[in-house]
């Protein structure tokens, strides 16, 4: 078998293990054309034990609601998929990988809303290092594009169709020379990153905005209010303005390629100097967990097993 070399060797799609260059589907594809895609992303961490899956069941679980929105209902169990992650894994070899897990609709469809047109699955895995620079603050600006509205749109989905969104948001930052976009939602509230959840620090508080900013729900979200409420912060979700940023004591974004990314500026303003202390420390916690070295978050983690077998 030919071996991608970004990649690995194997994508497992419909149940059966590919050569990633050949698990390819018809251009004449549902989700092609109208975007009619699910998907999640996941990371495998190095242990001592081996690599570990991080809050995989989870990520499952996420990806089922997604297509549940949509009313598309994905041929498999959220236990066989799991375990399908965790061979493809094994298979591919990888000691950390970033894992994309994706539902499309496929063939053959002759109208918008699709009839008796197949649901595919897929998983593929591929190695991947720092989303951003840990090293310094990134710089971000506030995108004249908004986050779409949860009444247009069901934003706690995953879907493929949403990320056009985001698209935008991202471009416009990097055409303007930012690492990075942040949105507001359509009553002027700050909602998210293009791919990233956001945390603002003030006065000893965490913040993050609440899940009508048309916010998603994030995973790693979730996990770091639980690892800040440990560390004894409390954590309030509610509406930020566009104000408090500018003048917050940290700003934060986090996310499976993310992790806990520091932001250092917004809008050409230098966020209270650019103190990360907390940051630090809890992607300091974080880093800790995925790698098994905290034994309370142990449950957090899909230990992988020994390849299967050809």
């Amino acid at each position: 078998m030919a071996v991608d070399t970004q990649y690995g060797e194997a994508i497992w799609l419909d149940g059966v293990f590919h050569d990633p260059k050949e698990a390819n589907t018809s251009v004449m594809s549902h989700a092609i054309h109208y975007g009619s895609g699910f998907f999640e992303g996941i990371r495998a961490y190095a242990t001592p034990d081996g690599p570990a899956i991080f809050q995989l069941t989870e990520h499952i679980e996420r990806l089922f609601r997604s297509c549940a929105f949509y009313h598309v209902t994905i041929p498999y169990t959220v236990e066989e998929l799991v375990q399908a992650t965790i061979d493809l894994v094994a298979k591919n070899g990888f000691e950390s990988c970033y894992i994309r897990p994706f539902v499309f609709l496929g063939t053959p469809w002759q109208a918008l809303m699709a009839k008796d047109t197949t649901v595919h699955v897929g998983i593929s895995c591929w190695e991947l290092g720092e989303y951003f620079d840990k090293g310094a603050g990134i710089r971000a600006k506030v995108a004249s594009y908004r986050r779409v509205s949860s009444t247009m749109m069901p934003m706690q989905a995953k879907a493929a169709a949403n990320y056009m969104n985001s698209q935008l948001l991202k471009g416009e930052a990097l055409r303007d020379g930012f690492d990075e976009a942040i949105a507001l939602d359509m009553n002027g509230n700050v909602s998210e990153a293009s791919v990233a959840n956001l945390f603002m620090l003030k006065n000893g508080t965490i913040y993050t905005p609440s899940l009508d900013c048309s916010v998603l729900d994030g995973i790693t979200r979730q996990v770091i209010m639980r690892l800040a409420q440990d560390q004894g912060y409390p954590v309030v979700e509610r509406h930020i303005g566009r104000d408090e940023l500018y003048v917050a004591d940290e700003i934060f974004l986090t996310g499976t390629a993310a992790e806990i990314t520091s932001v250092g500026e917004i809008d050409h303003i230098v966020i209270n100097g650019g103190t990360r202390a907390v940051a630090d420390e809890l992607l300091g916690l974080y880093r800790q967990a995925v790698s098994g070295q905290l034994p309370q978050y142990a449950a957090w983690l899909t230990y992988v097993t020994p390849a299967i077998a050809e």
